[in-house]
C-alpha cells in the first residue's frame, strides 16, 4: 500500500469510525487480543452471519486494527462515490452470476423431459457447464411481458442437447417487458438487429435491404430466433415455488408470499398465534416443450479473484470475506461457500515462495458479527474476534492431490470455519426462537445480584441458544418453555409494553413525568431542525428493503424478508447526504444572520469561510449529535412513563403479568442451570 493510499485509507477509517459510533447507540470487540500481531503472517478474516450488507463491512473496517482489503462484488464498482471509495481502500471485485451480462441466444430451443433437459440447434456449442439458461414465453393475452424459466447447465450431452442440474427448468416469479429484448438475424454476410414487435412488413419496408433478404429472412424467422413461444396456460407471478407461513410473525419466515403493504397489515392482523407453520406448494404447470427463444448467462471464471487475493496473501497483507457469499435477512449463518477454503489451500498449496522469498504461511481468524435490531437506528452491535485457525500440512497435501483429495480437503476445512463462527455467534431457525433465546436471557439476568457485562450478557445468549438446539427436535420442556414466554412478551406488545421497563410502578410517575417533560423541551428545537433527516431516512431505508427482496426482478430472493438487511445501510448513506445538505444550509442561514446583523465583524471572504466552516463541521454537528442523544433518552423515559400509567389504570393486568414473569424466571433458571 502506498504512503498516498495509506494516508487516504486512514482518513476514511476515521470519518467511518465517527459515522458508526454516531449510527450505533453501543458498539465494540470482544477477545481482540485474538487478532494477529503483524508478523508478516498474511491474515484471512471471515465474518458471519453477513445479515446487514454495507454495515457489517463497516463493522469489522473499524474494529480490526489491521489495514485489509475486502472482496467486493464488481456492480459496486460503478456507483460513482462508493465505487471511488472501495477502488481508494483497494477492494478486490468479484464478479456475481447476478452482475454478468446476459446474452440473447440466435435459434428456437425446446424444454423436454419434465425440464431436466433443453434441445435445440448449436444449443451445446454456445453453452457451457454452470451456465445459467432461460427460456422465455409469451403469456396468453398478454402483449407487454415475457414469462420465463431458468436452470442451471449441468452437463453438455451433444452439440444440440443439454443436461439441466435439479430440479430443472423452474418458473420465475417475475415477467420481463418484451421490448428489451432483440435478436440478430443472418442472412450470408447481412446482419439486421431486430426487436421484437416488428414484422417482417417492416423490414420490406427498409429499401435498402435486398427482397431476396427479407424473403429468406421470412422463411427462416423460426430458426433465427425471431418469436418467443406462445403458452397455452397462464402462470401466477405473485408466489415463489414454495411458501412457509409463519402466522406468528409472517414477516420473518424463509419464504413468504409477496404481499402489498394493506394486505400484509391486515395477513398479520388475521393471524392466529396458536397456529403450526405451515408449508404448501403452489400447483405450478411444468415448463412447456414448445420451440421458444432463450438467452443465457456465463458463469465468469474465479481465477482472476483467487490471482487478486493470493497476491495480497503473497505480501503480507490481510483480506476480508463474508464466505456466506450474499447479505440476507436470516436470524442464523447460512451455508458457507467454498471460496474461503480454495483461496487459503489454493495459497498454501503453492510451492513457490512468497514475494519476500519466504515460505508461504496464511492464518485464518473468524469473525462473529452480533446485531441487536440490525435494522434500526442505534442498535447495537459487537463483533467476537474467535481464535486464529492455522491449517494443517495435512489438508495442504490433501488438496495438492487434486480431484477428491481437493474435495474433501475443502469440507474439512470449511467445516472447522462453520464451527468456529458458529461459536462466536448467535443462530436461531427463526425470528421467534430468537425472541425467546434474548427473552430467556433477561429473565435469567433479573435472578442475579449483580449486572453483567456485555460480553457475559452474550455468552449467556449463546449458552441459551446452545441448550435450546442441542437437541433435534428441542425437548419437549425447552418447547413448551419457549411457546409460553413468547406467548408472555406477545401479550406485552398488546399492550405496547417491552419486558426492560416491566420495573415500572404508577409511583415512579412522580419522577417520570416531570423528567419527560423537561426532555422534551430540551429535544423540541433540534427535532424540529433534523427530524426531516430521520423520517426520510426510514422511509428510503424501508422501501429500499422492499426492492431487496426483487433485486433482480426475476427470483424471489427468498433470504431477504422482508430486506432488513439493507435497510440500515440505506438510512445510514441517506441519512449522511441528508445530514450535510441539511448542515450546508443552515450554516449559510446562519453566516447571513450574523453578518446581517452585525454580530461578527468580517475582514474579508476568508474570515466568512472560515466562520461558515467552522459552523458546519463543530456546531450543527454537535446540535444534531446532542439531538439524538436527547431523544434517545426521551423515548427510554417515554416508554416508562406507559409502563406507568398503564399500570395505574389497569392493577389487575399488570399483577397477572408480574406473576407470569416470576413463574417464567423460576422456569428459565431452573431450564438454564439444568445439566450444569
Amino acid at each position: 500500500m502506498s504512503i498516498v493510499r495509506k494516508i487516504l485509507y486512514s482518513i476514511i477509517r476515521f470519518f467511518a469510525k465517527i459515522i458508526f459510533t454516531i449510527f450505533y447507540r453501543d458498539h465494540g470487540a470482544f477477545h481482540r487480543e485474538n487478532f494477529p500481531k503483524d508478523d508478516g503472517t498474511p491474515i484471512l478474516f471471515i465474518a458471519a452471519p453477513h445479515g446487514n450488507f454495507l454495515m457489517d463491512a463497516i463493522t469489522i473496517f473499524v474494529a480490526c486494527p489491521r489495514n485489509m482489503y475486502f472482496l467486493s462484488a464488481k456492480a459496486n464498482f460503478n456507483y460513482p462515490i462508493f465505487g471511488t471509495i472501495i477502488t481508494i481502500l483497494g477492494c478486490i471485485p468479484v464478479t456475481r452470476p447476478q452482475d454478468a451480462e446476459r446474452i440473447n441466444g440466435d435459434g428456437l430451443v425446446k424444454v423436454i423431459d419434465e425440464g431436466k433437459k433443453v434441445t435445440g440447434e448449436g444449443l451445446g456449442k454456445v453453452l457451457q457447464v454452470g451456465d445459467t439458461l432461460y427460456v422465455e414465453f409469451e403469456r396468453p393475452n398478454d402483449n407487454e411481458m415475457l414469462k420465463e424459466a431458468s436452470g442451471t447447465v449441468e452437463e453438455i450431452i451433444n452439440d444440440d442437447l443439454v443436461r439441466i442440474k435439479e430440479p430443472g427448468m423452474k418458473w420465475l416469479t417475475k415477467g420481463r417487458r418484451k421490448g428489451k429484448f432483440r435478436r440478430l438475424v443472418e442472412y450470408g454476410n447481412v446482419f439486421i438487429r431486430v426487436e421484437r414487435g416488428n414484422t417482417m412488413k417492416t423490414l420490406e419496408g427498409l429499401n435498402f435491404i435486398p427482397k431476396s433478404v427479407t424473403q429468406s429472412v421470412s422463411r427462416s424467422w423460426d430458426r433465427l430466433s425471431s418469436s418467443p413461444g406462445k403458452l397455452p396456460f397462464p402462470i401466477n407471478d405473485d408466489q415463489p415455488d414454495e411458501i412457509v407461513v409463519c402466522p406468528q410473525n409472517p414477516e420473518a419466515t424463509e419464504r413468504t408470499p409477496l404481499l402489498n403493504a394493506s394486505e400484509s397489515s391486515s395477513y398479520h392482523k388475521t393471524q392466529s398465534s396458536s397456529r403450526p407453520t405451515s408449508t404448501y406448494k403452489p400447483n405450478f404447470p411444468s415448463v412447456p416443450d414448445i420451440p421458444t427463444t432463450y438467452s443465457y448467462i456465463h458463469m465468469p471464471p474465479h481465477s482472476e479473484v483467487y490471482s487478486a487475493v493470493y497476491n495480497h496473501f503473497s505480501k503480507s497483507q490481510c483480506v476480508a470475506i463474508f464466505p456466506e457469499g450474499t447479505s440476507h435477512d436470516n436470524e442464523h449463518m447460512l451455508s458457507l461457500k467454498y471460496g474461503c477454503a480454495v483461496m487459503s489451500l489454493g495459497y498454501l498449496a503453492s510451492k513457490e515462495p512468497d514475494a519476500f522469498g519466504k515460505e508461504r504461511k496464511l492464518k485464518i481468524v473468524p469473525c462473529g458479527l452480533n446485531f441487536f435490531n440490525r435494522h434500526r437506528f442505534r442498535s447495537r452491535v459487537f463483533v467476537d474476534v474467535g481464535q486464529p485457525i492455522e491449517i494443517e500440512q495435512r489438508l495442504v497435501d490433501l488438496y495438492r492431490s487434486g480431484g477428491e483429495g481437493k474435495r474433501q480437503a475443502c469440507q474439512e476445512l470449511l467445516k472447522t470455519i462453520q464451527t468456529s463462527l458458529t461459536e462466536l455467534t448467535v443462530n436461531a431457525p427463526d425470528y421467534n426462537t430468537l425472541l425467546f433465546f434474548k427473552t430467556a436471557s433477561r429473565l435469567y439476568r433479573e435472578n442475579l445480584p449483580s449486572e453483567l457485562s456485555f460480553s457475559k450478557k452474550l455468552a449467556l445468549l449463546r449458552k441459551i441458544a446452545k441448550k435450546y438446539t442441542a437437541n433435534t427436535p428441542p425437548t419437549d420442556e425447552a418447547r413448551k418453555l419457549k411457546y409460553e414466554v413468547v406467548m408472555y412478551i406477545q401479550k406485552l406488545r398488546s399492550h405496547r409494553l417491552s419486558p426492560p421497563h416491566m420495573s415500572t410502578t404508577p409511583v415512579s410517575l412522580f419522577l417520570y413525568l416531570p423528567l419527560l417533560v423537561i426532555l422534551f423541551i430540551l429535544t423540541m428545537p433540534g427535532l424540529i431542525l433534523f427530524s426531516p433527516i430521520g423520517l426520510i431516512a426510514k422511509y428510503v431505508g424501508k422501501k429500499q428493503g422492499e426492492n431487496a427482496m426483487l433485486y433482480d426482478d426475476n427470483s424471489l430472493a427468498i433470504t431477504r424478508w422482508p430486506g432488513r438487511d439493507v435497510i440500515a445501510t440505506w438510512k445510514m448513506m441517506s441519512g449522511l447526504v441528508l445530514f450535510i445538505t441539511f448542515d450546508i444550509i443552515y450554516s449559510i442561514i446562519m453566516v447571513h444572520f450574523i453578518k446581517k446583523c452585525n454580530l461578527y465583524e468580517f475582514h474579508g471572504r476568508k474570515d466568512i469561510f472560515i466562520l461558515g466552516f467552522c459552523i458546519f463541521a463543530f456546531f450543527w454537528t454537535v446540535i444534531a449529535y446532542a439531538t439524538i442523544l436527547l431523544w434517545e433518552r426521551l423515548c427510554w423515559v417515554g416508554k416508562r412513563t406507559w409502563v406507568g400509567v398503564w399500570s395505574l389504570f389497569n392493577p389487575r393486568e399488570r399483577k397477572s403479568l408480574t406473576s407470569w414473569r416470576n413463574e417464567l424466571t423460576i422456569r428459565v433458571c431452573r431450564w438454564v442451570d439444568n445439566g450444569e
